[in-house]
């Protein structure tokens, strides 16, 4: 087990087929099947790993409840990786076979609340399973302990937190996921950490923060051998509007995602294509792009609502607005029952695309005041832009280009080259596209890390004050010398602007 936790797996398999060896009794056995089945999730995610987490929940059932009820909970997070665009089958025959798992012990743990709320929104539906999912989310949001059991459960509450559309939660928790495994040296739970801060970092708009962290993820990749999806690479690079790396990004992906028998890639590849051609103004393309995403049959959370949006927008962008009121009726389902300034924002900039008039005013202005409220930048310019672009073709020029230059402004700050490119064309701007932010200010982070260097501390110190790699470090140097202008360390005695 310590192996695994280190982010050794094959070292963990040979000491764990030396254990089994002489396991006598039957708990051994079961928790046997259980770290095997931990391993092969952290190595592979194929359809197969589902399974065998079910059999291990099967065999400690009747040993220990508590045990088994979490292994049912590891169950479900693996066919959701496992389970492809075209068929849910998976989740399905977990989710039932978690509902029949014995009742929870009183009191409940924050992560029977988790199984409880996700096994009813795979059988009953999103809006079912709302208010379980919200009251397991609000058991998370408790300080956590720094232990392995405490950081067991996090990827689920932060996946709640996004799925409810909770952007301050999913902040919070996508945060604390990433200290605690930092803190517990945690290297086989630290991917799946910091993934889920990249994608918190993607939908807030905040770029350059993901990109530090995909840096790190690969190195974690490289020096554990733990192979890493590259999922939010794939998605940066649809943000920043970078078509090739894009194109490149997701054929890699969805060939790995195949040979391992994994089933998220094509829905990634999908949703990211789909950005992608939207912000290009290629809407035929993006329509197409999305509707490949969009086939599941599980009821949309913000990972499948996500390219909902892009459909939409899509559809009616190429002149076919029924499937665009088709697919608002299905992002309905799930934004309604969240409730929240990031859901509610979502559907009204949804539904004022597909509408005129008056009606679609107000939706505009809904959208902008809910998003406006929210973390979620890149859907509040496009709302800007958008409402702008429907100005302009009722004649209101002016406002048009207040709220075309306020979505300008927004994404030239992010780094959504494409969506800018899109805006300053309705401005009569001519701008060159650009990947990565070697200009501006520096981040606070940056500004830290050229403090420590002003001190004497090496790439590798600076790493470990941090919790960073010195790849990582110097990755930011790199950044901090392009945007002030000079080569080397020794001239980072100037004052910094």
């Amino acid at each position: 087990q310590a192996r695994h936790v280190g982010g050794a797996p094959d070292a963990a398999l040979r000491l764990l087929a030396l254990a089994e060896a002489d396991q006598s009794s039957e708990l051994d056995r079961a928790r046997a099947d259980l770290l095997r089945a931990d391993i092969a999730f952290m190595v592979d995610r194929g359809r197969e790993t589902a399974d065998l987490f079910l059999k291990a929940a099967s065999r400690i059932e009747p040993l220990n409840i508590g045990l088994a009820r979490s292994t049912y909970l590891d169950a479900l997070r693996a066919a959701w990786y496992a389970s492809d665009s075209g068929s849910s089958g998976t989740m399905r025959d977990v989710a039932r076979a978690a509902v029949a798992a014995p009742v929870a012990p009183s009191p409940a743990r924050p992560s029977d609340l988790l199984l409880d709320g996700l096994a009813v929104r795979y059988t009953a539906g999103f809006a079912a399973g709302v208010p379980k999912m919200r009251q397991a989310l609000k058991a998370f949001q408790e300080p956590q302990p720094a232990n392995q059991e405490g950081l067991r459960w996090m990827w689920f509450a932060c996946s709640i937190a996004t799925d409810l559309c909770d952007d301050g939660a999913a902040d919070a928790l996508t945060g604390d996921y990433v200290r605690l495994a930092r803190e517990t040296g945690a290297l086989a739970a630290l991917p799946l950490a910091l993934t889920t801060r990249i994608l918190m970092h993607l939908f807030a708009g905040d770029l350059s923060d993901a990109s530090v962290l995909i840096t790190e993820l690969d190195d974690v990749a490289d020096g554990t051998g733990i192979p890493v999806p590259g999922y939010m690479a794939l998605l940066l690079a649809a943000w920043q509007g970078d078509e090739h790396r894009t194109i490149e990004l997701a054929a890699v992906n969805t060939a790995d995602a195949r040979r391992r028998g994994e089933g998220l890639a094509p829905a990634i590849a999908g949703w990211a294509k789909a950005l992608l051609y939207n912000g290009l103004g290629r809407f035929d393309e993006a329509l197409k792009a999305a509707q490949q995403t969009i086939q599941s049959s599980l009821e949309p959370g913000v990972l499948t609502g996500a390219p909902l949006v892009e459909l939409i927008i899509a559809a009616a962008r190429s002149g076919q607005p029924e499937i665009g009121a088709d697919a608002l009726k299905r992002l309905s389902t799930s934004t309604q029952a969240c409730g929240t300034d990031w859901a509610l924002g979502m559907e009204a900039c949804c539904r004022a695309i597909l509408t005129d008039g008056a009606t679609a005013e107000e939706s505009y202005v809904e959208a902008i005041e809910r998003l406006g409220r929210t973390k979620i930048r890149p859907l509040s310019a496009r709302a800007h832009l958008y409402y702008g672009e429907w100005l302009w073709q009722s004649g209101r020029r002016d406002d048009a280009r207040d709220q075309v230059r306020t979505a300008f402004e927004m994404f030239s700050a992010m780094g959504m080259d494409a969506f800018a490119a899109l805006a300053a064309h309705r401005l009569g701007m001519n701008v060159r596209q650009r990947h990565g932010d070697d200009t501006g200010p520096l981040t606070a982070q940056e500004t830290y890390i050229v403090k420590l260097a002003r001190e004497g501390l090496s790439n590798a110190e600076i790493a470990t004050r941090l919790f960073i790699s010195p790849r990582t470090v110097e990755w930011h140097l790199s950044k901090v010398f392009a945007k002030l202008g000079i080569s080397s360390r020794r001239q980072l005695r100037r004052p910094v602007r």
